[in-house]
């Protein structure tokens, strides 16, 4: 039980968001880009779109924009939101906001190399592994025009 100390301090939880690339494939099948992270002690080996936290201060918009052109060397002249998905994992909390980013002005490529050793378009029904554990629920929910789901990892 917190102390009537620790209940008046606010919990603070990370917001962090992600970029779904999106492109129809030479054979119209859809695929993402994604960042195979490496060097940062966090998911590496992980296949996972671009992203990253909110800074204080920024709107979540602008941050999708910066996070992707950080780590792809581009932003999306626009960006949909698809999902919000509350999580919890072990000692981890927080929230992530998923966008679709389409209408790129450059073709992306792999622009942060101390966060991530590969980069590259995947087909949505061939993602390679290991993949962030919340993609295939975001991608799963946005299919069946969902918005929103609390994922819960051990």
């Amino acid at each position: 039980m917190a102390t009537a100390a620790e209940r008046s301090v606010r919990d603070r939880f990370p917001v962090v968001v992600h970029v779904l690339l999106r492109r129809v494939a030479a054979g119209g099948g859809q695929e993402i880009f994604l960042l195979r992270r490496a060097g940062t002690g966090f998911m590496d080996g992980f296949h996972v779109p671009p992203g990253g936290h909110l800074h204080a201060g920024e709107a979540v918009l602008e941050a999708a924009a910066r996070e992707c052109r950080e780590e792809t060397g581009v932003a999306p002249r626009r960006l949909t939101p698809l999902c919000v998905l509350p999580y919890r994992s072990g000692r981890h909390q927080g929230f992530n906001f998923v966008f679709a980013g389409d209408d790129l002005p450059g073709e992306p490529f792999l622009a942060e190399p101390g966060a991530s050793d590969a980069a590259g378009w995947h087909p949505v029904a061939a993602l390679p592994e290991p993949l962030a554990p919340w993609l295939r629920d975001a991608l799963s929910l946005v299919a069946g025009g969902g918005w929103y789901r609390e994922l819960h990892w051990p």
